[in-house]
């Protein structure tokens, strides 16, 4: 009987530390490899991780990916950003265009108030967010922007899905520089998911494990009565994004704030009427592209395309272009 008993103990102690060599394993294969993957923005290993990345490689994302990854490569090369920012929308959308959460929408999942800042349309019949190009142009703007302001990536990225305002409270609550996975294990911001899944996409998508398929944008089915929301004539609302406090993960319809221009009740875009329309020109200087443009001069990306014949976004420096006010 008692060697009975000191068998069955045996073969539980046999067993429990072939489980902790296997799990030691994997978690020192992932290390290493996240360490080989690493390349301007810093991949640190955590034990939450694993569950993360084991979902991702069962899970398909949209395929939208692979229509518009070398559109999003190109803009990155374009601002001398890290390469693997190309990864951040899978991580935020799963690359679905009509995802939504809060007051956030598209890839990117831009709120409104940012979006209208870097020159997109939001009103009753359209909603350039679930454009890939465009919000993926104004997208890479604001996050430019903010590493100017941060000289960090990890703190770009947390401001831009969180807010300016959050980050900076975060970073006076903890007291001192927390360690990138302390915004998660101590909750300092309210979406800290992005921080697993950026990670485990880059990881995955630098060993080519990611899976794509057809996977459905939700569909809206009318476009809802105008209310009262933001106006379009926005100040410099570039660090005061509205911080994303829906639950990840979660598809739902666009939201029903609807923009409208209350300045004095006049349009927000060019006149319909030819007697008051006044055109000039623009001379396109070094680092312009057409977001920026529409944005300086409070017009929409289509406008300037249609006015000047442009059948895509290149543009270059020296061409004159034509503003229709």
């Amino acid at each position: 009987m008692r060697f009975r008993m000191l068998f069955i103990i045996w073969t539980c102690l046999f067993c429990l530390a072939a489980h902790n060599c296997c799990v030691s394993s994997d978690s020192d294969k992932l290390t290493q490899g996240l360490k080989k993957t690493e390349k301007s923005i810093p991949l640190p290993y955590h034990e939450g991780l694993e569950k993360t990345v084991l979902n991702y490689t069962s899970t398909p994302f949209s395929n939208q990916f692979l229509t518009y990854s070398a559109f999003i490569d190109t803009a990155l090369s374009q601002r001398n950003m890290p390469s693997e920012l190309r990864y951040l929308p899978l991580a935020l959308s799963g690359m679905r265009r009509n995802y939504c959460q809060g007051d956030r929408c598209g890839v990117w999942q831009l709120p409104t108030l940012t979006a209208l800042h870097y020159g997109l349309t939001i009103d009753g019949t359209r909603d350039e967010r679930t454009d890939v190009e465009a919000s993926t142009n104004a997208a890479l703007d604001c996050l430019n922007e903010l590493y100017q302001k941060y000289g960090d990536w990890w703190h770009s990225i947390l401001a831009y899905t969180n807010s300016p305002v959050a980050l900076q409270h975060a970073l006076i609550r903890h007291g001192e520089t927390p360690e990138l996975w302390d915004f998660k294990e101590q909750n300092l911001l309210p979406n800290t998911d992005v921080i697993p899944n950026f990670i485990a996409c880059v990881y995955l998508g630098d060993e080519g494990q990611l899976k794509f398929g057809e996977v459905a944008d939700p569909v809206i089915t009318k476009v809802p009565e105008p209310v009262e929301g933001p106006t379009t004539t926005v100040k410099d609302t570039a660090n005061t994004f509205e911080p994303a406090v829906a639950e990840q993960g979660r598809s739902v319809e666009r939201p029903t704030t609807i923009v409208k221009d209350t300045t004095n009740n006049k349009k927000t875009g060019p006149s319909t009427s030819s007697g008051t329309a006044k055109t000039k020109k623009y001379t396109v200087k070094k680092g312009d592209n057409l977001t920026r443009i529409a944005a300086k001069h409070h017009v929409t990306i289509s406008d300037l395309m249609k006015w000047n014949n442009l059948k895509n976004d290149k543009i270059f420096e020296g061409q004159t272009l034509i503003i229709k006010k």
